[in-house]
């Protein structure tokens, strides 16, 4: 075989490696970027475990804390319950309203059923004596039977 041949054999293997070698590089580039896609994916994953494992955490203390108000308010409850119904029992006959406040309701009653005897005198929560519209009912029969 002569040089010319050599040469064209030469040249065919170096275009041809050019070409082979430009394949792989290129493949090679895709495989370490998918590669590094493939670490971003994982710190992603890893911080996502991350942040839902302290907010458990966070969920958690939050739970325990209202789980202790709960017991404190079940306790509070309780106590009072307690310090009711044992008032109760030590002071059963206790009056509602203290014993000058009974006085003037006493009070109050009995003026507002003496009021109430006479027939034509007003209610006793509204005015004593005579007022409003009715202040001259008398007046009004008087003139009507006059004429």
């Amino acid at each position: 075989m002569g040089t010319i041949t050599w040469i064209g054999i030469l040249i065919i293997v170096a275009i041809s490696a050019f070409f082979i070698g430009a394949f792989v590089t290129k493949k090679q580039f895709k495989q370490d970027e998918l590669e590094e896609q493939v670490e971003q994916a994982n710190n992603a994953l890893e911080q996502y475990r991350q942040d839902v494992a302290d907010h458990l955490a966070s969920t958690g203390k939050l739970v325990s804390k209202m789980k202790d108000n709960y017991d404190q308010l079940l306790n509070h409850v309780e106590e009072t319950n307690k310090l009711l119904l044992a008032d109760k029992k030590q002071h059963p006959a206790e009056p509602f309203f203290s014993k000058e406040t009974t006085e003037q309701l006493q009070n109050s009653l009995k003026d507002r059923s003496s009021d109430r005897s006479n027939a034509e005198a007003q209610p006793a929560d509204y005015v004593v004596g005579e007022s409003g519209l009715f202040a001259g009912e008398n007046k009004v029969s008087e003139h009507s039977k006059a004429s």
